[in-house]
């Protein structure tokens, strides 16, 4: 993977109205390669990467985009150029075909129009819907839509790509096509995805990181998260009854 870009939190505090904190003087720098973001609800995954995204903006501390802090709206658009952000639902755009979905997401990226239509049909046929470009984003199954999702994310050809619970509500068919994709992606600087579903992306990652109330209670390596334990829930369940690292 191309490890050119970096990407962390400094002190970074949010909570939503006025809740106790999602997160309180939260540090974290993103490693570069692969890694699978864990932790039971309500943990803080989906709100860590949407800040990661810069889709929320936190109250206090800083996103930092190499070396830069992102937070703030005249420095964001640095960090959104090189994201792509799969949120846990896709929704349809009302009378759009596939291609025009992913396309749009594509101009909203600042593409120009050449580039936007050379990369809709590559990225369509890299995740397995090129024989549906013409149908209507709403006629579609959940798995395609959320392929869809994935394609928007791509499109522009980001460097850092963020995955939140990409297969929640799938069937099992469903969810083994969207492994076997996620299996051949590459050349990301990171590459984050949340899930609950450990056994069915663990093999695709290098690394773990496991959140438990807005606090990391483990991240190393893969190897590192199973070492010593009988399986991959065994681990998981020795991770978030342990103590934050």
């Amino acid at each position: 993977m191309n490890s050119s870009a970096q990407l962390g939190f400094d002190a970074l505090t949010f909570r939503y109205g006025l809740s106790t904190p999602v997160f309180a003087s939260f540090d974290y720098d993103f490693d570069a390669g692969a890694t699978l973001l864990l932790g039971p609800n309500g943990a803080g995954k989906s709100t860590m990467l949407a800040l990661a995204a810069s889709v929320m903006a936190p109250q206090g501390g800083a996103v930092r985009f190499n070396g830069e802090d992102v937070t703030h709206r005249r420095t964001r658009r640095r960090l959104r150029r090189v994201i792509g952000w799969l949120p846990q639902l896709t929704y349809p755009y009302p009378g759009m075909l596939v291609k025009e979905q992913v396309a749009y997401a594509g101009w909203l990226k600042g593409m120009n129009r050449s580039d936007i239509r050379e990369r809709t049909d590559e990225v369509l046929d890299r995740v397995d819907l090129s024989t549906l470009t013409d149908r209507y984003v709403s006629e579609l199954s959940g798995g395609e839509l959320r392929r869809v999702g994935l394609a928007q994310a791509l499109v522009h050809e980001p460097s850092i790509v963020l995955l939140d619970e990409p297969t929640a509500g799938l069937d099992p068919v469903e969810i083994a096509h969207f492994g076997a994709i996620l299996s051949q992606l590459s050349n990301f600087s990171i590459l984050m995805l949340s899930t609950h579903r450990i056994a069915d992306y663990f093999e695709h990652f290098d690394f773990v990181t496991v959140l438990s109330a807005g606090r990391v209670c483990f991240r190393g390596t893969a190897d590192e998260f199973t070492d010593g334990h009988a399986g991959y829930t065994d681990a998981y369940i020795h991770a978030i009854r342990g103590v934050s690292v």
